[in-house]
């Protein structure tokens, strides 16, 4: 009686876990897998700007002073004092303020 029992409870789990959809499982998984980018803020003075790449190098304002390599593309939102500007406004020595993801796309950029 007791062995019948749990094949009986065994069975019935069974039947529960394969009448779960398999999206429903999928769904989960996926959205373990997926983290969100985090953005990052870069600033400083623009050292070079290679225009047939879509990349500039900045000079951080911090004290080591890195260069850093930030790419933009035509979805690159640019603005000059809180307003829409364009990117030729930009010049090599101008301060910009960088939003984005590291290791992809610049997302947004500001120039102050």
């Amino acid at each position: 009686m007791k062995g019948s029992l749990t094949l009986l409870s065994l069975v019935l789990a069974g039947a529960v876990f394969a009448a779960m959809p398999a999206s429903g499982r999928q769904a989960a998984s996926e959205t373990k897998a997926a983290p969100a980018a985090k953005e990052t803020k870069a600033q400083g003075n623009v050292v070079r700007i290679y225009k047939d790449e879509s990349q500039m190098d900045i000079r951080g304002t911090t004290p080591s002073g890195t260069v850093r390599k930030v790419a933009y593309d035509s979805s690159t939102q640019w603005t000059k004092g809180g307003k829409p500007g364009q990117q030729d406004e930009v010049k090599e020595g101008s301060f910009v303020i960088v939003l984005g993801t590291l290791d992809d796309r610049v997302c947004c950029m500001q120039r102050a």
